[in-house]
C-alpha cells in the first residue's frame, strides 16, 4: 500500500515521471548501507529483537507522512525523507526476516514455504492498490497512511506469538564480534561460496534495468488510459491477482530444481509484457498484460530467495541474506531509471530500454556461470 501510495501522492504534486522515480529511488540507498548492518545484528544478537525495532520504524515513516499530509505541510523533499525512514527499517527488517524462514522451514520445503509467503504478501499488493485508490478518491491519502500505521502495529502483535528457534552459537574470537569484521566475513563467504556472487549481482542488474514500468504507471492511468486514481488502483490490484495466483501455484507445487532456469525464462514473459503495457491504448489489454507479469513475477522471486537461502549456512545465513534485500531492493532504482528515461525519451521507449538491458543479462551470467545453472 505505501508504494502505490506513495507514487500517487508524488506524482499528484509534481506532475513528475522522474520525481516518481526519484522518491522511489531513494529508498534504495539506505539499503546499501544498512542491509549489511542488518545481517550482522540478525546472525550476532537473533531474528525477532531486530525485525521489532525495524517495524517501528515503518510506523514512524508512514505515520509522518500523514501528520503532514493532514496539516497540508507536505512537500516533495519530504517524500524523499521519510521514503528514507521506511527504507532503513525495511533494509534492517529483511535479512532478519528471510534468515528466519530458513531457521524454520526445511531445505527442501523451502519454495513452498516462500510460496506460502508470497501468497500472504501478493494478497496484500493485490488488495492495497485497489484500497488505495478507493481511499484516496473518497477520502485522502492521509488516511491511507494512518492505515499503514495500523497494520504496523498488528504486524507486531503477530510478531510477538513467533518463536525464535535456538541459534547455534558464535564460535570465533571476541575480537571477531566487531561489526565490520563480521560483515567482511560475510562477504568473504558470499564470493567463496557459488553462485551467491553471480547471483546477487545478476539480481542487481535485473532490477536496475527491469522495473521501468512501475514509475510510468501514474502517467498511463492519468494521461494515457485516462482511468484515474481509481482505475490506478485497479491496475495494482490486477497485477497483485496475478501475483497471487502465481504464488498459490508455487507455495503448492514449489520449485524444486532448475532454479536460475525458472528465473530466467520468467524474466522473459516479463520484459515481453511490460512492451504491450507500454505501446497498448487498450485498457483490457493493458491490464492483461499488468496480470501476466504480476503471475510470473512469483515464480522469478520465489526462484531467487529459495537459491540465496539454500547457499547459506545457519551461522552465516542473515549475512547471506542482508545481500538479498541489498540486490531485490535495487528495485526502487529501477523506478528512478525508469522516471527518467520516460521524462527523456518517453514512456514507450523507456519500457523498451528496461526490457533490452534486464533478461539478457541474465542469460549471459547462465552462460558464464556454471554453478548457477546447477542452482
Amino acid at each position: 500500500m505505501r508504494g502505490s501510495a506513495n507514487s500517487w501522492v508524488i506524482f499528484e504534486m509534481t506532475q513528475s515521471q522522474l520525481w516518481v522515480g526519484v522518491v522511489a529511488g531513494a529508498r534504495a540507498i539506505p539499503f546499501l548501507f544498512f542491509a549489511l548492518v542488518g545481517g550482522v545484528i540478525s546472525d550476532r544478537f537473533g531474528r525477532k529483537n531486530l525485525m521489532v525495532g525495524s517495524l517501528c520504524l515503518f510506523a514512524l515513516a508512514s505515520g509522518t507522512t500523514a501528520i503532514l499530509i493532514t496539516n497540508e505541510l507536505l512537500v516533495a523533499w519530504h517524500m524523499i525523507a521519510v521514503s528514507l525512514i521506511g527504507a532503513i527499517g525495511g533494509a534492517l527488517y529483511g535479512p532478519a526476516f528471510f534468515a528466519l524462514v530458513a531457521d524454520i522451514v526445511h531445505s527442501d520445503k523451502l519454495s513452498n514455504a516462500n510460496g506460502i509467503l508470497s501468497v500472504a504478501y501478493t494478497t496484500g499488493e493485490m488488495l492495497g492498490p485497489m484500497i488505495v485508490g478507493f481511499i484516496i478518491a473518497v477520502s485522502g491519502a492521509d488516511t491511507v497512511f494512518w492505515l499503514i500505521v495500523v497494520g504496523n502495529f498488528f504486524g507486531l502483535l503477530l510478531l510477538t506469538r513467533v518463536k525464535e528457534p535456538n541459534r547455534i552459537e558464535n564460535s570465533s574470537k571476541p575480537t571477531k564480534f566487531a561489526l565490520f569484521t563480521q560483515m567482511v566475513e560475510g562477504l568473504q563467504y558470499a564470493r567463496n561460496t557459488p553462485p551467491l556472487l553471480w547471483l546477487t549481482l545478476l539480481v542487481i542488474a535485473q532490477n536496475l534495468f527491469g522495473s521501468a514500468i512501475f514509475a510510468v504507471m501514474p502517467t498511463y492511468a492519468v494521461d494515457i488510459l485516462k482511468i484515474g486514481p481509481t482505475g490506478f488502483g485497479l491496475m495494482g490490484g490486477v497485477f497483485g491477482a496475478g501475483m497471487l495466483i502465481g504464488a498459490v501455484f508455487i507455495s503448492v507445487y514449489g520449485i524444486h530444481r532448475r532454479h536460475a532456469y525458472v528465473m530466467l525464462s520468467m524474466g522473459v514473459v516479463w520484459d515481453i509484457g511490460m512492451i504491450v503495457f507500454g505501446f497498448s491504448r487498450s485498457i483490457p489489454l493493458s491490464l492483461g498484460a499488468l496480470f501476466f507479469m504480476g503471475l510470473i513475477s512469483m515464480p522469478w522471486v520465489t526462484a531467487v530467495l529459495t537459491m540465496f537461502q539454500q547457499a547459506s549456512i545457519e551461522k552465516m545465513r542473515g549475512r547471506v541474506m542482508s545481500l538479498y534485500v541489498i540486490a531485490i531492493n535495487t528495485f526502487p532504482l529501477g523506478w528512478l531509471f525508469g522516471g527518467a528515461v520516460a521524462e527523456w525519451l518517453g514512456n514507450e521507449e523507456a519500457l523498451v530500454i528496461s526490457a533490452a538491458f534486464g533478461t539478457p543479462v541474465a542469460g549471459i551470467a547462465l552462460i558464464l556461470s556454471k554453478e548457477l545453472r546447477r542452482a
